[in-house]
């Protein structure tokens, strides 16, 4: 069981009673002085020889009694008995605390030193050391009993009936489940074919190596599988890859196609362009030769207006009218 206050606080006390006052630990082989104070052996003999060496008188470092110049370091045996006691003790307490937090699991069946349990039998609810395990082993009405390990993380209760609470003892080969006595003899299995789980256990153990083969043969035809779709999966990036590159060059060469056509249809537009801007050129230079026309002909209708002489008026307006006035609806637009 865990330890109560009071058992931490004596614990505790009797810690201090048995620490030496130097190096403030347990006893280790200690010594008493002619003061009666304690010390371990080796810490008394640090502070002698120190004392030595500043050549001052040999003294108690607790009470400061001089020791005299022969000093003789006196074994304490009922000491050293008190103190190997108490550190047994403590280290069993300390198992028990271990073995209480789950570490370790004590046998049901030792009485004064219990050893760690390896087995649990789950028919005489009891955990059990080796050498009462071998004892259990031994009695024949003991060997269809249900043992588990230690520490597996099983509990009592992943092993009993959940409708009778008793152990699942049995096996039922007609539905494949665990079952206890009460479900074989009056349950819902009555007829079926129930075994013990030894039985279902060395049955299974039978099947294991068919299992095992069978898997093995699955596992075989997977792996064909998987090379089959790997080799399926290379073939398709292949081909993605030779058609992507085909419809690539295919797409460069329309594209140059295009461009090409672009070209010759951009050429022709240019060269109807510029034979139209050149007709307009040379429309332009006859137009504006024929406005510097008009203009020399208005200039000259100007002085015939004002010739006083009526036979010198109409003869020269005669002659600019047949030369250089256009008939009508004459049009110089394009």
């Amino acid at each position: 069981m865990a330890k109560t206050k009071e058992e931490f606080g004596a614990s505790s006390s009797l810690d201090d009673e048995l620490s030496c006052s130097i190096c403030l630990s347990t006893y280790r082989n200690p010594v008493s002085l002619c003061c009666g104070h304690s010390f371990c052996r080796q810490c008394i003999q640090k502070v002698l020889s120190a004392q030595r060496q500043d050549k001052a008188p040999y003294s108690c470092p607790l009470c400061r009694v001089e020791l005299g110049p022969i000093l003789e370091l006196q074994n304490s045996f009922h000491l050293c008995s008190i103190v190997e006691a108490h550190l047994a003790n403590k280290e069993k307490q300390d198992d028990g605390i271990a073995m209480e937090k789950g570490k370790v699991v004590p046998c049901d069946f030792c009485l004064d030193d219990p050893k760690p349990a390896v087995k649990l039998c789950l028919i005489c609810d009891a955990s059990l050391c080796q050498a009462h395990l071998d004892k259990h082993n031994t009695k024949a009405s003991y060997r269809d009993h249900v043992l588990v390990e230690v520490g597996t993380g099983d509990s009592m209760e992943e092993w009993r009936c959940r409708e009778h609470g008793k152990v699942l003892e049995y096996f039922c080969q007609d539905e494949r489940l665990f079952i206890c006595v009460l479900c074989f003899m009056a349950g819902c299995h009555e007829g079926h074919k129930i075994v013990t789980l030894k039985v279902a256990h060395d049955m299974r153990m039978d099947d294991l190596p068919h299992a095992m083969d069978k898997l093995q043969r699955y596992k075989s035809d997977v792996s064909v599988a998987l090379e089959e779709l790997q080799q399926n999966k290379n073939q398709i990036e292949t081909s993605m890859k030779a058609v992507t590159s085909l419809v690539q060059s295919m797409f460069e060469a329309i594209k140059t196609q295009i461009n090409k056509k672009e070209e010759n249809i951009l050429s022709d537009i240019q060269s109807r362009d510029q034979s139209q801007l050149a007709e307009c050129a040379k429309l332009e230079k006859e137009m504006e030769e024929k406005r510097d026309e008009l203009v020399q002909h208005l200039q000259t209708l100007q002085k015939i207006r004002e010739q006083p002489n009526s036979f010198h008026l109409l003869k020269e307006f005669e002659l600019v009218l047949d030369r250089y006035i256009p008939p009508e609806n004459t049009c110089f637009l394009l």
